[in-house]
């Protein structure tokens, strides 16, 4: 029976420290929702402050400047965009092609060596003139003609130094 009686007792300080768990929970909402009115006021006055600066015809005149100016930039676009002289029937494969074929001309001329960087080759036309061949070397030079250097200007006499 004791234990019966401990029982009692025990369920009615559990009961007991609900209902204190359900008081102090209920208090805390109560504070919350104070302080979530305090702001909502706060907010709302703050609000009614900031509407008074904005008016709503303000900003529907801004949109339909706005509006406007999109309408501008948008003719200013076709305008640039026009093509002159373009026929509408152009065959866009046809282009390609032609794109393809002077990037190949392209490549192929950047590969290529100039001609007149390449090396000298004998042609037929130097035969058919019957043209000397180039001389090589140096040759033998007259008495009576002046010395030349390896740029085939005339070299200067040393002179003797007298004291």
């Amino acid at each position: 029976m004791l234990t019966y009686r401990y029982e009692g007792q025990r369920d009615m300080l559990y009961n007991q420290t609900y209902n204190l768990d359900q008081v102090a929970f209920a208090s805390e909402g109560i504070k919350d929702a104070q302080q979530t009115m305090t702001a909502m006021k706060a907010a709302n006055k703050e609000l009614k402050g900031t509407m008074k600066t904005v008016r709503i015809e303000d900003i529907d005149s801004m949109q339909d400047e706005m509006m406007d100016l999109m309408d501008v930039s948008n003719e200013i676009q076709e305008t640039l965009g026009r093509s002159y002289n373009v026929p509408d029937d152009i065959d866009e494969e046809e282009l390609m092609g032609e794109l393809d074929a002077l990037e190949a001309d392209m490549d192929f001329e950047s590969n290529s060596v100039p001609s007149y960087l390449q090396p000298d080759k004998e042609t037929d036309l130097d035969s058919e003139l019957n043209l000397p061949a180039a001389p090589s070397g140096h040759a033998a030079v007259p008495a009576n003609r002046q010395q030349e250097d390896e740029l085939g200007l005339p070299t200067v006499p040393h002179a003797s130094i007298r004291t």
